[in-house]
């Protein structure tokens, strides 16, 4: 993610801060990032093009985890999903498009899960553009799964929230009076109604922004040590149906 934070950027951020006050959505199903490749495509128009697999999990009752389907999960239906996106350098806008399969425990009840009980393909568009255009990082999607078995079309919406580090201080402007750079931290700028510092990691500060409509809401999501794979924080994707 960019680090640069301009005054209009500020300003921006402050509006949406502003029109997106009140309570953030909850979501059906929450995937983590845990590998990603990624290349940037020659040409007029640069592209970002990356591949992603990702392991989450879906609320009991949503599409994805229908009664029957949780009972065999024993309450928690599993996603495993690989998918790839297409976005545009200049516009922030691109499609994705991949798989997934619902899996619930099979031959081996210590590791994760693995028996296929559902599977299908999901597409939509994608509006990264702030975080390629705006340094605010997360994106949001818009999109469809359809289930394999049945031929049913779940249409859903989704953010991608990318961690950052609520330390890390960036320059926003200069003291008219002084000339000393003025600063603040990721979490001063995106976070003022969550100021405490991630207490669940031991030190880093690390968190996700928090959304409303598909907005900042001034509010952080402090990554849990749940949320991280191998150690590294995780591209965190929150979806509702």
């Amino acid at each position: 993610m960019k680090t640069r934070i301009s005054i209009r950027v500020l300003l921006v951020l402050s509006f949406v801060l502003v029109m997106s006050a009140g309570r953030a959505a909850a979501q059906d199903a929450t995937l983590y990032e845990l590998t990603e490749n990624m290349k940037l495509t020659r040409g007029k128009v640069v592209h970002r093009v990356a591949t992603s697999a990702l392991v989450g999990f879906a609320k009991v009752g949503t599409p994805l985890c229908p009664s029957a389907t949780a009972t065999a999960a024993k309450g928690k239906c599993w996603i495993n999903a690989v998918g790839s996106d297409r976005v545009s350098e200049t516009t922030g806008l691109g499609t994705f498009d991949g798989n997934f399969s619902v899996v619930v425990q099979g031959d081996n009840p210590v590791d994760g899960p693995e028996l296929v009980v559902m599977k299908g393909r999901f597409s939509g568009q994608m509006d990264f553009a702030p975080a390629l255009l705006h340094n605010l990082p997360y994106g949001t999607v818009e999109g469809s799964f359809v289930v394999e078995q049945s031929g049913r079309k779940i249409p859903f919406t989704g953010v991608f929230r990318l961690p950052m580090l609520g330390s890390f201080a960036v320059a926003v402007g200069v003291d008219p009076v002084s000339g000393v750079p003025v600063t603040r931290t990721l979490r001063e700028l995106f976070c003022p109604l969550t100021p405490s510092p991630n207490p669940n990691l031991g030190g880093p500060d690390i968190a996700y922004v928090d959304t409303t409509d598909g907005a900042p809401n001034g509010k952080c999501i402090d990554v849990l040590p749940t949320e991280l794979g191998l150690g590294w924080p995780t591209v965190r994707f929150d979806v509702t149906f």
